[in-house]
């Protein structure tokens, strides 16, 4: 499944700072194509799908409403978007919670 291409290559990346190096100023599509040439292939739609679930899952862990006041947005500041997904976001989760979301979104058919 793609979803599961998505975390594997955010932690691919995150064990490679090369790699975050390289891609954190590429756009979506450029970021999308190298994951595809590592083999982890995933889409736009569901990059974003996927990061904003795992993002509003950290606001309900933390007790705080997922809005634009969400304190996490802070962090993003000074921040390449992707640099903040794999350093912050994906660093306050564990297989377990991945293997949680991609069970809760809906399947491609």
């Amino acid at each position: 499944m793609s979803g599961e291409n998505l975390f594997a290559f955010l932690r691919t990346v995150a064990a490679r700072v090369d790699l975050l190096d390289s891609l954190k100023v590429q756009s979506k599509d450029e970021v999308i194509a190298a994951a595809a040439d590592l083999g982890l292939p995933f889409t736009a739609a569901e990059f974003d799908d996927l990061v904003w679930a795992l993002e509003a899952r950290l606001a309900e862990r933390r007790g705080e409403a997922f809005d634009a006041q969400f304190p996490l947005w802070q962090t993003l500041w000074g921040q390449f978007y992707l640099e903040y997904v794999v350093r912050d976001v994906m660093t306050s989760f564990d297989d377990s919670d991945f293997a949680a979301v991609l069970a809760e979104r809906p399947r491609a058919t």
